[in-house]
């Protein structure tokens, strides 16, 4: 277990112990079966559940979303941080594209396309190829 591991489980485990709520939305499909999705809404108004790992993601018109990134890449000195975005199933992206995000002090912007209808799934490198992926599970808004 790396000591990004620990500090996520960490986190994890505070956030169940304040009782939050984890952002978990399950709808029901045709078949009857259920979906799970670890994902949250892009309005502005519902807390953001990806604050607490330094992701804030904010729907500025029908197509566009802002980043702002002050996670694990950014407190351990990154030089330069990307976005790596894709829409639709997370464990499916589609329309894979990276971003260099603009640095202002501490934190990391940018601006990145939304599609109408699809979730728009994140994940962070650094330049030396380290990744903040959400412990595997990924950035994922719809």
């Amino acid at each position: 277990m790396s000591i990004l591991d620990n500090v996520l489980e960490h986190d994890a485990k505070k956030n169940k112990s304040n009782k939050r709520s984890t952002g978990l939305h399950i709808s029901k499909q045709a078949s009857g079966k259920f979906k799970e999705e670890f994902s949250e809404t892009l309005d502005m108004n519902d807390s953001q559940r990806y604050q607490s790992n330094g992701v804030i993601f904010t729907k500025v018109s029908d197509n566009t979303a802002t980043l702002k990134y002050d996670g694990l890449l950014a407190k351990y000195g990154a030089d330069d941080v990307y976005t790596v975005y894709g829409f639709g199933n997370n464990t499916n992206w589609e329309n894979v594209q990276t971003i260099r995000m603009n640095r202002f002090g501490n934190s990391f912007h940018t601006d990145i396309p939304t599609m109408h209808g699809k979730n728009v799934n994140i994940a962070f490198k650094d330049s030396a190829d380290n990744w903040d992926n959400n412990s595997g599970m990924n950035y994922t808004f719809i």
